[in-house]
C-alpha cells in the first residue's frame, strides 16, 4: 500500500525546559516565522533563509539568537547539543546575523541565516538544526526571573538523494494493571526525518479481539529510533497474536508480529 509522507508545520517553543506548540508563543510576547522550514540546497551552494522575529509584548525586548544541533530520543524527548556534535548537523555550515538585538514593542526584526553547503559528493539526505531566540530574563513579582525562548527548526536536503525508509525492529507484550501493554520499536533506516502513525491488531486464532490506533505524527529523526507504547483491554488466558503496521511515509508500510501467552 502506498501512503503519503506527512509534513507538519509545527514550530517549537521552549519555556522553562518544556516543549509546546508555536500557537502558544503569543502568550510569551514573541513569535518566530518560520517555526519550521524544509529546503533543498544543491552541493556547493550558499542559501539565505530569512527568519522574522516579532515582539508581541507591550515593551522592548532584548533578543539573543543561538544555534544548536538536536535529536529526538526514543520516548520523543528533544535532546539539544552544541553545533557540530551530531553527524548530520546543518548549522555547522551556517552563520546568523544579527546574533543579538533590541526589538521595540509591536515590531518585527528580520534575521538572516546563511547556509553554505560544501561541494562534497559524499553528502546525501537531510541535515538539520534549530535556531533559538531567547529574551533577556525579566523579574516579575519577586525574585523569579522569566525568559521566553522560541525556536525555528531548519531541515535541508541534498536534491535527488533523499531516501525514506524504516522498519519495526522489535515488539513485546506484557500484562499490566487493567489491561495488556504493547511496545513497538521503530528504526528510521532512511536519511530524512519521518512521522509515524499506524495500527495494532490483537487476534486470538482467526478472531480479531481489538484494534488499537497508534499515536499520530510521532517524529523520528534521521538515524533515530522511536518506542511506541499502547495499552489494550484485559485478555483472558490463552494464546494471542499482536500484529502492528506502521506508516512512516515511505512507499509501503512496515509491519511486525508476535505471539504471546496470557496466563
Amino acid at each position: 500500500m502506498k501512503l503519503r509522507r506527512f509534513a507538519t508545520v509545527l514550530g517549537l517553543l521552549v519555556l522553562v525546559g518544556s516543549l509546546t506548540t508555536a500557537a502558544d508563543s503569543l502568550d510569551l510576547g514573541m513569535t518566530v516565522t518560520p517555526g519550521k522550514l524544509e529546503v533543498a540546497i544543491p552541493l556547493g551552494t550558499t542559501f539565505n533563509v530569512p527568519v522574522s522575529v516579532q515582539n508581541t509584548s507591550f515593551s522592548q525586548s532584548h533578543i539573543l539568537a543561538s544555534m544548536v544541533d538536536f535529536g529526538v530520543a526514543p520516548n520523543g524527548d528533544y535532546q539539544f547539543e552544541k553545533v557540530g556534535s551530531r553527524e548530520f548537523s546543518l548549522l555547522k555550515w551556517a552563520a546568523i546575523r544579527p546574533r543579538e538585538f533590541d526589538i521595540p514593542a509591536g515590531t518585527t526584526q528580520q534575521v538572516q541565516l546563511t547556509v553554505s553547503v560544501p561541494s562534497d559528493q559524499k553528502l546525501s539526505g537531510e541535515y538539520a538544526g534549530i535556531i533559538f531566540f531567547q529574551t533577556r530574563p525579566e523579574r516579575h513579582g519577586g525574585a523569579v526571573a522569566f525568559s521566553a525562548r522560541v525556536a525555528s527548526k531548519i531541515y535541508e536536503t541534498i536534491p535527488g538523494t533523499v531516501k525514506i525508509d524504516g522498519a519495526i525492529t522489535k515488539m513485546t507484550s506484557t500484562k499490566a494493571p487493567g489491561g495488556q501493554s504493547y511496545r513497538i520499536a521503530f528504526k528510521n533506516t532512511g536519511n530524512a526525518h519521518v512521522y509515524l502513525r499506524g495500527m495494532l491488531m490483537v487476534q486470538k486464532g482467526s478472531s480479531v479481539i481489538e484494534q488499537i490506533a497508534l499515536p499520530e505524527n510521532m517524529l523520528v529523526e534521521r538515524d533515530g529510533q522511536r518506542v511506541i507504547d499502547v495499552k489494550g483491554k484485559a485478555l483472558e488466558p490463552g494464546s494471542y497474536q499482536a500484529i502492528a503496521t506502521v506508516d512512516y511515509g515511505g512507499k509501503t508500510e512496515t509491519g511486525g508480529q508476535i505471539t504471546f501467552e496470557v496466563r
